[in-house]
């Protein structure tokens, strides 16, 4: 664990910068697009809101069913290497998308691109976990975690007021720059960097591994544990994604920019909390304040039963301030699980849950928009949070065993 400031400042060197300016700009980016897209299908393109959440779902199924793809590809090519190509593969697929209006086409377009930016978010943890010792590894996660909410939050305004979000082009080419930009950014300094002087810990996670990904399932159970809790935390918390967007295009005039307004509020939280929050539960771990952090999220039931302005602000404070503390918990345990020369092949099976998660998610939003209405399908949100906390219990519990017994071996 980092002992002061002064110490964990010892670790951010110049690719260590660069991750994390990219960690911004991705997902700056692509929310300019993502949030979006169940408004543009539904509202530009004329689908049915149940047939706009099964088309915005196949990008997160494609990744939740072949997202283990990816850490077998960095076990042959390395992180930066996949993250590369992975980059470039998003941006095209974002530029096709623009252009796309055929049921068929689209899903072909979102299949790839689920599986292409599935891999670059976890190569870029798995390279994270490379560039830095292992007691800083938690910390830095976090603060991946920080800068990604940061570009999601401040893209939802600018796209909603600037770039016409939901019913413009605009954010397609915006969201397919940053993928680009990313990856060259990381070619010309993290590559350049490990082909003059790599590092010790650079170099700790090139041997191949032969680990399969279900054998990772088998022995590890802490991070089976967390996956499941993991995916069932992305369910409620990605409603704000598709769910309450398209809620709020229904009730309310000018739903869309209200989502932009959301969102802001949801950034400025999240900047304000998410690095003390990192900081004091790397020095305090304890299972409690995620476990409290993850019921949280179900407090978008609050907007659903009181369809106003203040109500929707309430249920968004309640789901940032749970993002932060279940969120900072989840990667703080990945900082520790992830085994030498397998960084890429966990952060790809935590990106492919993710997506199976996501994919609920949107297929929530829309069918169960349908069927259940706001009130029933933000209800669900409770009895998932519960099961969540059950889980992450258990990860926390046999993670901080594991660690100890491994921290017993080495030392």
């Amino acid at each position: 664990m980092p002992k002061t400031l002064q110490s964990f400042r010892s670790v951010i060197t110049g690719p260590v910068i660069v991750l994390f300016l990219i960690s911004f700009i991705v997902p700056f980016s692509a929310f300019m697009l993502y949030p979006f897209l169940i408004i543009y299908f539904t509202h530009v393109l004329h689908y049915h809101p149940w047939q706009a959440g099964l088309l915005l779902s196949v990008r997160f199924l494609a990744s939740g069913i072949f997202g283990f793809t990816g850490g077998l590809v960095s076990q042959r090519l390395g992180n930066l290497r996949t993250y590369i190509i992975s980059g470039l593969l998003s941006a095209a697929a974002i530029v096709a998308l623009a252009f796309t209006h055929k049921p068929a086409t689209i899903v072909m377009t979102l299949a790839i691109l689920g599986l292409a930016a599935s891999t670059v978010n976890a190569m870029a943890r798995g390279l994270a976990n490379e560039l830095v010792k292992d007691e800083y590894r938690g910390v830095i996660q976090n603060y991946i975690h920080w800068l990604n909410n940061i570009g999601m939050a401040a893209a939802l305004p600018l796209s909603a007021l600037l770039l016409g979000g939901g019913y413009s082009r605009a954010p397609y080419f915006f969201a397919a720059a940053g993928y680009a930009l990313a990856a060259g950014a990381l070619a010309m300094t993290v590559g350049r960097s490990r082909s003059r002087s790599p590092e010790p810990a650079l170099r700790m996670s090139q041997s191949p591994s032969s680990m399969k990904p279900w054998q990772i399932l088998q022995h590890d159970r802490a991070f089976s544990w967390l996956l499941l809790s993991f995916a069932l935390v992305v369910i409620v918390e990605m409603q704000f994604e598709s769910g309450v967007p398209l809620d709020l295009s229904f009730h309310f005039a000018h739903g869309a920019k209200l989502y932009g307004v959301l969102g802001a509020i949801d950034m400025i939280l999240v900047f304000s909390l998410q690095l003390l929050v990192a900081h004091f539960l790397d020095k305090h771990p304890n299972s409690w304040s995620g476990s409290v952090g993850m019921f949280l999220l179900s407090g978008l039931v609050i907007g659903a039963i009181w369809q106003t302005v203040l109500g929707w602000s309430i249920a968004i404070i309640l789901l940032s301030v749970g993002d932060v503390f279940a969120f900072g918990q989840i990667f703080s345990l990945m900082g520790v699980l992830p085994k030498s020369g397998q960084h890429g092949l966990y952060f790809s099976l935590l990106g492919m849950v993710q997506g199976f998660g996501t994919f609920v998610a949107y297929a929530l939003g829309g069918i169960g928009y349908e069927i259940l209405h706001p009130f029933g399908m933000f209800m669900l949100t409770i009895p998932l949070t519960i099961l969540a906390v059950f889980s992450y219990r258990n990860a926390f519990r046999l993670g901080t065993a594991s660690q100890e017994e491994r921290m017993i071996t080495t030392g």
